[in-house]
């Protein structure tokens, strides 16, 4: 259990961090303008109030903002909830939004004070060697998101159960839900019986407990549920079909599992390689609520079998062993009444069911482990990354470090856009690096719910797309999906990378670009064939557009809605990648 809050020190340094993080996200989201004052030293007014702070202009045109340095009025500036109250006229946030925002606020920071207590005396070496499933417990979570771990609907006894820098093993309630009451997404390499023991380990008693309860195998699914989730919402939601006997609570069963970083993606604790589960939970946390959307449980599995043919039968991806995290099988249980219901909330439409989905571990050889690339700018008290813990274990110069890590994560996801005219929204938590000898040796790709998306128009290499998927999959017009690669992860995932590894004067920041630059040329040298598509898809465009996601929550609040939230685009700015190649390295041979 942990404790409430008692001391002050964490409590206190969680705040000067989420103050310093809001200062630097919404100044790039251009919610706030900071006034340069002196030599890295900027100004943010606020109402009657001023903050002034210590911070450098990175390559993105964002501030990197040193948290101890933030002053409000002149004095230490440690309530990131006062700071929110301050800057509400500025950033346009309403007095309804800001309430709820301050709940989510609230929240974030209780989590991130556990993060705190959890890392104390962990290095970044000690961090950077642990297993992946355990490392995901103390990350801080999504950088660009003020509020990222908001969680709403959950109280202190949530954050002490089901929270994964709690790191408390949960086990599963199980149902069984008659099959026509289901959408299902059949398995694609094994039978429902061999993924069942797959998921329960030696653990016999559900199938006595269905035994007993009387369930026919042939008429009924064995379906896992979050035992929050059934306590809050599906013993009510799905009353009408507990109670005619269609849908059948048989009790907690089979292993063990770790809650990971996305909280509705669970570790099996006891066989790493074990499919994982993603469970609905229907709690509001940084843009959404998080169920699982139904129309994607039929074509999932087959959807992530496509992708997973085309990445071995691709040379370019093949050479450089991307794999595929497979959704093997899928459930769905519509909600009787909402599915019938057009416009209602959607988080009504996401309410029960299940993915099962291959394990990182399952797919690595021998001398590899698997690794979120958020990972990589996670840091200890004394401020060191994991990143930079793995460039010196390696043995490697930064320069080459990050040319391989840049070839196995960065090169596949632009030539599955160039090539087949798919997007991946490849944020840190949806990229996992394969690391061998601390040295990053290949991408194993995941979560393609929502975030895999086509370019609108032909393109003869994903004729093989499966009807099904082709139907449900969103297409979007080129100058938008090159925002999955340049926001998803450039913005997302490399902007937070380079300035910390400059910051720790690993490498500086435009060398960081370069060698970004470099690689991405030499791909292009190497692929003539796709010369049209590279000019479709340009990198190396002098502006980019800033994607903003905090000031979209400000925009919409936290009622209802029918549809997830959608970013809003502000304004330009230069793209490191062209900056870069003003003075670009020399082209590797």
């Amino acid at each position: 259990m942990n404790a409430p809050v008692t001391d002050r020190a964490p409590w206190t340094l969680a705040n000067r961090r989420m103050v310093a993080k809001m200062l630097g996200e919404l100044c790039y989201e251009q919610a706030l303008s900071a006034e340069l004052i002196g030599p890295d030293r900027y100004r943010v007014p606020a109402g009657p109030h001023r903050y002034e702070f210590s911070a450098r202009l990175t390559i993105w045109d964002w501030l990197f903002v040193e948290p101890e340095s933030v002053t409000r009025d002149g004095h230490p500036a440690d309530d990131a909830a006062r700071l929110l109250i301050d800057i509400a006229t500025e950033a346009d946030i309403p007095p309804t939004t800001l309430g709820n925002l301050l709940a989510e606020t609230a929240n974030t920071l209780l989590a991130d004070m556990r993060l705190l207590r959890a890392r104390d005396g962990l290095t970044a070496d000690a961090m950077a060697a642990l297993p992946d499933e355990h490392q995901q417990a103390l990350l801080d979570g999504h950088p660009k998101a003020i509020a990222n771990k908001g969680r709403l609907g959950w109280g202190i006894d949530e954050f002490d159960r089901y929270a994964p820098e709690s790191r408390q093993p949960v086990r599963l309630r199980w149902l069984a839900v008659r099959r026509e009451l289901t959408v299902i997404g059949e398995p694609t390499d094994r039978d429902w019986s061999t993924l069942l023991r797959d998921s329960l380990g030696d653990d016999e008693t559900l199938y006595r407990a269905r035994e007993a309860a009387g369930v026919d195998p042939a008429s009924y699914l064995l379906l896992p549920v979050h035992p929050w989730q059934w306590q809050r919402h599906i013993q009510s939601h799905y009353a009408t079909e507990l109670a005619r006997g269609e849908i059948i609570d048989l009790g907690v069963h089979g292993d063990a599992y770790l809650p990971q970083i996305s909280l509705r993606t669970l570790a099996n604790a006891n066989r790493r390689d074990a499919p994982h589960l993603k469970l609905p939970l229907t709690v509001l946390n940084t843009s959404c609520y998080r169920g699982i959307p139904g129309q994607f449980t039929t074509t999932g599995p087959g959807l992530s079998a496509w992708m997973n043919t085309i990445c071995r039968g691709d040379t370019t991806l093949a050479r450089r062993g991307v794999a595929v995290m497979q959704e093997v099988a899928g459930i769905h249980v519509p909600h009787r009444h909402h599915a019938d219901i057009d416009g209602t909330p959607y988080r009504y439409r996401e309410l029960l069911g299940a993915t099962w989905r291959q394990s990182p571990w399952s797919l690595c050889a021998g001398d590899e482990r698997p690794m979120l690339m958020a990972a990589l700018f996670q840091t200890d008290a004394d401020g060191r990354s994991i990143g930079a813990a793995l460039i010196d274990a390696s043995g490697l110069g930064a320069e080459d470090w990050l040319a391989r890590l840049f070839d196995a994560v960065v090169v596949p996801l632009y030539h599955l856009l160039s090539r087949y005219g798919i997007g991946l929204v490849a944020h840190g938590q949806n990229i996992v690096i394969a690391v061998a000898n601390a040295v990053p040796r290949r991408v194993l790709l995941k979560d393609f719910q929502g975030d895999l998306r086509l370019v609108d128009g032909e393109f003869p290499e994903r004729s093989s797309l499966p009807p099904a998927s082709a139907e449900v999959l969103t297409r979007l017009p080129a100058h938008y999906l090159i925002h999955d690669l340049l926001t998803g992860h450039f913005v997302t995932v490399l902007r937070f990378l380079s300035a910390q590894l400059h910051a720790e004067r690993v490498i500086d920041e435009a060398d960081f670009y370069r060698v970004l630059a470099r690689v991405l040329r030499d791909y292009q040298h190497a692929h003539p064939d796709l010369r049209s598509r590279f000019e479709t898809f340009d990198l190396f465009r002098a502006r980019i557009e800033r994607v903003c996601i905090n000031r979209v929550r400000f925009r919409v609040g936290y009622d209802d809605s029918a549809e997830r939230p959608v970013p809003i685009v502000g304004g330009l700015l230069d793209n490191p990648l062209a900056l870069a190649e003003r003075a670009p390295l020399e082209a590797a041979s």
